[in-house]
């Protein structure tokens, strides 16, 4: 009998090593991160790299939607082989992983259009809004005023033992979820910053009055992102 529990144990720690071993390889295998990060009147910008193959060249497939209509206006593709140093400094591959893709925007004529990205099957974090013509003006929005914004990741360094679930009970996604002070923003509330649009539905600590502290998967966009002094736009 005790012949058995020591081979059942023997075995189960087999299993778990195994597991621990292996799991991270599969997780991570194909995985693209990467982030829109820019999108103005002459272009949409920002980075894609595969984790698994940090030498390999990512192909961008940029998708931009009429808001007003659901319809795709907008098939662009991109190399993600420009070099940034933002990217370099992290320590991790080469750092040429930035992209950059002119958006003919007159084109699609007036319209608030979305602006997403893809690489490698899967898609990129921090979605845009453009607007031409008439809807370049912000309609539909009111300003906050100026906030400072910060950025946070699934982390014990980030967000200690709640990983990606949020205060309101939410998991938090990048693109989406945004940290407030709930005294200053409510939760729910639809925020646009640098084009974004957010959603209030998470809390912390060290996040107080005019701050906002922005969901990202990784700790490496957040140490890119840094500090930054953003204006914040309530969407109604």
């Amino acid at each position: 009998m005790k012949k058995t529990k020591k081979l059942q144990w023997f075995l189960g720690t087999l299993l778990m090593i195994a597991f621990y071993t292996i799991s991270p390889t599969y997780i991570l295998a194909g995985q693209t991160p990467g982030i829109i990060d820019g999108a103005d009147e002459t272009s949409i910008r920002g980075w894609a790299w595969n984790s698994s193959d940090p030498s390999s060249t990512q192909e961008v497939k940029v998708i931009i939607t009429n808001q007003a209509t659901g319809s795709v206006v907008g098939e662009l593709t991109a190399s993600a082989s420009k070099y940034r140093e933002d990217l370099a400094d992290q320590g991790t591959g080469t750092g040429n992983y930035g992209f950059e893709v002119s958006a003919p925007w007159n084109s699609y004529g007036d319209g608030s259009y979305l602006v997403e990205a893809y690489a490698g099957g899967q898609k990129l974090s921090g979605s845009r809004v453009y607007g031409v013509g008439s809807f370049a003006s912000s309609n539909g929005l009111r300003s906050l005023g100026m906030f400072r914004t910060t950025a946070y990741c699934p982390c014990r360094g980030c967000s200690g033992r709640w990983g990606g679930r949020t205060s309101t009970g939410t998991i938090a996604t990048a693109g989406h979820t945004i940290s407030v002070d709930p005294r200053v923003i409510p939760y729910g509330s639809r925020l646009m910053i640098g084009g974004v649009i957010y959603t209030a539905e998470d809390c912390g600590s060290g996040v107080r009055g005019n701050h906002i502290d922005i969901f990202f998967n990784t700790h490496g966009e957040t140490r890119a992102y840094g500090t930054r002094n953003m204006e914040v736009f309530l969407v109604q």
